[in-house]
């Protein structure tokens, strides 16, 4: 009892220990700290217990946070998307070792130059310091190797001609001053330099007037133009709130431009130049001010305004027409202050949708199905060569279907622009294209809208009309299509049998395309390569008309297409080559001329039937291709008499033109250059001196033509068993109208010229495609196929698209 008493004083009772009570006093001091020990650690416990349970609480909250921004983002995130494989392999010009067939490298253009300038006879100044009465080279291209050796290099391995340049000299400072061309060779390497004379051409010294006005000439042009606005500042400023010498661009500028021909015979040099408002489209802002400029001389100062004509009312001088406008002698312009935004491409008018959104693209699901290399391209059972020529534009050469050369070339040669009107400016134009290098004029395509995103692009160079070789970035486009229709298909329904079927095949092809931008029009144009061995050649006309001031005599001639503004009839022509070897060289030409004949009826007595039927008609020289009626339907067919099908059918090819048109103003003198617009088509035996239809000199004398197109036909060799080439023309009258306003839709100004077998496959080639489709419905167990041929109608991809946003739009040097 002491030891417990002694134990109780030395050790205070504390907090945590239970009431005194007699069950405790009887228990030992061991069980006692036992107890305490145990109750504590129950304590510990279930404060661990509340710990881990507040721990996986917050957890499984922070888990539902985490799930729930998870769940939120994987809904408003875009999934990466799986784009199309590119398919085929798209390879770059190797410019060191150019084929036959490709555009002078720029190294090639650039030793041409150099070896020209260096030559001591020539007396050649550099473009950039040239003046009209010196001597500078005007363009360089390549010139084409003789079909022969192209084809003994092509078809039997013999050595690849050597590659010629063909340059173009302005020779100011001769006696008379002219125009010369020079073969220069061998490239890239050259050392040999002759003078050209193309036994095409009518005449060998080609007068200095023959040329455009180029850049080295405009120069000089257009500070005779800047002087007479120092004289006219009031006018201009009263007449229409423009000026040209001191003006603040996009708020009062107004521009000149030049027209041609230059001049109304041969032999002269003046040049019409009118003023529009320095604007957006300001094809379609003119002003009613026009100038005529006598610039024949080399002698710039011999240079002579030889006449004014404002608002329709024709002055001698700048002296007489200041003194009658000072003194209200004439009827002034007084151009109101309208909206601009009628000559632009800004959007306006009501919206066709309730927002913006994106059209139908198209999209290549396992790449694209055709290959390039360097300038040449595999579709297919097509292979060719595309060449950019700067005068003539795109050119596709060496044309192979399933190994078997269809045609040599097929390219563009020419473009006319027929004006009319009653003012002295729109009512003098006609436009010969090609000598303002339709090549040369063919800029970068934007990507998605000229062409697809899936396309190809592919960029050439010309030294035309500069200093240096400019590159023309992205300005040919190759891609497959879907044409949105078939080919070919059918439905069938075996009502006795209880089932139907269907066939069809998509109409895939390939496109070549290019455009051309001359002055105001633009002109896009495609090679099509179909699956049944089909070449189409199809011009679609846009940009925007050439608009004159409004005057009452120019009523008769046009339309009013916005206040004070009239856009004129005119006609378009568009001229083509086709140098076709059907089975070879020796080729025919016939037409199957489609008639009506009455006949006894074979199975009915005493009486007779009428139909149509054809009769063919050979064609032996070449003055009888262009003999044959219009108005007769016919088919126009090269052949080759030693080739069969199956059925014993000559193959051969057909020339279908659906675009023919009459060209009113044939006979009159402007026109002399441009005789092959007369015929819708035209064969001749192939030459290599006949390689264009027309020539760089077309535009500044169409009167007395350096090249005539029916000396071609004239001389009326035989187009018997001969390699035969035929030229089509395609054309199409514009009346505008308002709805050409910003510029012409293409909606309706598409011609093209197919050249479709004509039995020359046993059954079309197009049944081997991929792309057919066959379905069967049999009634009587329900029961559906469908042969896709091994293809799926889900896509597996989304298409890469790039836009227009990398679009450049500038020529620089090459570097």
């Amino acid at each position: 009892m002491e030891l417990s008493a002694k134990n109780t004083s030395t050790h205070p009772k504390s907090s945590e220990d239970p009431p005194e009570n007699e069950e405790h006093d009887s228990e030992t001091p061991l069980t006692n700290s036992k107890e305490k020990r145990r109750d504590k650690e129950l304590e510990e416990l279930k404060w661990s217990q509340q710990i881990s349970c507040r721990i996986v609480t917050f957890g499984a909250i922070i888990i539902v946070v985490i799930l729930a921004i998870v769940v939120v983002v994987l809904a408003t995130r875009k999934p990466e998307p799986i784009y199309c494989k590119s398919g085929f392999e798209v390879k770059p010009r190797d410019f060191r070792n150019p084929n036959i067939f490709d555009d002078l490298t720029p190294e090639e253009y650039r030793a041409t130059r150099d070896y020209m300038l260096s030559v001591p006879s020539l007396k050649l100044i550099p473009f950039g310091k040239a003046t009209v009465n010196s001597s500078y080279i005007l363009s360089i291209d390549l010139f084409p190797p003789m079909k022969a050796d192209a084809l003994a290099y092509l078809d039997k391995g013999a050595r690849m001609p050597d590659r010629v340049a063909n340059v173009v000299i302005v020779r100011g400072d001769a006696q008379p001053p002219a125009i010369e061309e020079y073969l220069v060779s061998p490239l890239p390497f050259p050392t040999n330099h002759k003078l050209y004379r193309n036994p095409a051409y009518r005449r060998h010294l080609i007068p200095h007037t023959s040329h455009i006005v180029d850049n080295v000439e405009i120069r000089f042009l257009h500070p005779m133009a800047t002087k007479l606005s120092e004289q006219l500042y009031e006018v201009f400023m009263e007449s229409y709130g423009l000026c040209y010498h001191n003006c603040t661009l996009g708020i009062n500028c107004m521009t000149f431009f030049e027209t041609a021909p230059s001049g109304r015979k041969s032999g002269e040099r003046k040049t019409w130049m009118w003023a529009f408002k320095d604007i957006d489209g300001l094809y379609i802002q003119p002003l009613g001010f026009e100038i005529l400029i006598e610039h024949k001389s080399t002698i710039v100062e011999e240079w002579k305004i030889e006449m004014i004509v404002y608002n329709g009312q024709k002055f001698e001088s700048v002296d007489e027409f200041l003194n009658k406008y000072k003194r209200n002698e004439i009827k002034k312009i007084n151009l109101k202050k309208t909206s601009d935004i009628y000559s632009t491409y800004l959007r306006r008018g009501k919206d066709p949708l309730p927002k913006a959104t994106e059209g139908p693209r198209l999209m290549e699901p396992e790449g694209r199905r055709f290959s390039v290399s360097g300038q040449h391209v595999n579709y297919m059972n097509w292979d060719f060569d595309i060449h950019m020529r700067t005068i003539t534009g795109l050119q596709v050469l060496d044309i192979r279907f399933q190994g078997e050369r269809i045609a040599y070339e097929v390219s563009l040669q020419e473009v006319l622009v027929v004006y009319s009107g009653y003012g002295p400016t729109q009512g003098t134009t006609f436009y010969y294209d090609a000598s303002w290098f339709l090549g040369g004029g063919s800029f970068e395509l934007a990507r998605g809208v000229d062409c697809p995103d899936t396309a190809v692009y592919i960029d050439v160079h010309h030294l035309v009309n500069s200093e240096d070789v400019l590159r023309h970035k992205n300005s040919i486009c190759i891609f497959e299509e879907n044409a949105g229709m078939p080919l070919r298909r059918h439905y069938f329904n075996a009502y006795a049998r209880g089932n139907t079927a269907y066939g069809g095949l998509l109409d895939h092809h390939l496109v070549v395309r290019t455009v051309a931008t001359i002055w105001n029009y633009d002109y896009l144009f495609d090679y099509i390569f179909y699956l049944n061995g089909a070449i189409e050649v199809k011009v679609s006309a846009t940009g925007y008309v050439q608009a004159t001031f409004d005057l009452l005599n120019e009523r008769p001639y046009g339309s009013l297409i916005y206040e004070g503004v009239m856009a004129n009839l005119h006609q378009h022509l568009f001229h083509f080559k086709a140098d076709m070897d059907i089975g070879g060289l020796r080729n025919n030409y016939a037409t199957l001329d489609i008639g009506l004949e009455t006949i006894n009826h074979p199975w009915f007595k005493n009486e007779t039937k009428s139909q149509i039927h054809f009769t063919p008609r050979e064609k032996k020289h070449e003055m009888d291709s262009v003999k044959f009626s219009d108005k007769m339907p016919s088919y126009h067919i090269i052949y080759n008499n030693r080739t069969q099908n199956r059925q014993g059918q000559t193959k051969a090819y057909r020339v279908y033109n659906r675009g023919a048109v009459e060209f009113i103003m044939a006979g009159q003198s402007i026109a002399n250059a441009c005789k092959w617009a007369k015929y819708p088509i035209a064969v001749t035996k192939q030459k290599d001196t006949e390689y264009m239809s027309t020539s760089i000199y077309a535009q500044m004398d169409p009167w007395d033509p350096i090249l005539d197109f029916e000396d071609f036909l004239s001389d009326n060799e035989s187009i018997w068993d001969e390699d035969l080439v035929a030229w089509v023309t395609m054309g199409v009258y514009h009346i505008p109208s308002a709805e050409d306003v910003p510029s012409t839709p293409t909606a309706w100004s598409k011609l093209s010229f197919f050249l479709a077998p004509f039995n020359y496959f046993d059954e079309c080639p197009s049944m081997s495609s991929y792309d057919l489709i066959n379905i069967y419905n049999v009634k009587n167990n329900n029961e559906l196929k469908v042969d896709m041929n091994g293809k799926s109608t889900v896509p597996a991809c989304s298409q890469k698209t790039e836009g227009p946003f990398k679009y450049y739009g500038a020529l620089d040097p090459v570097k």
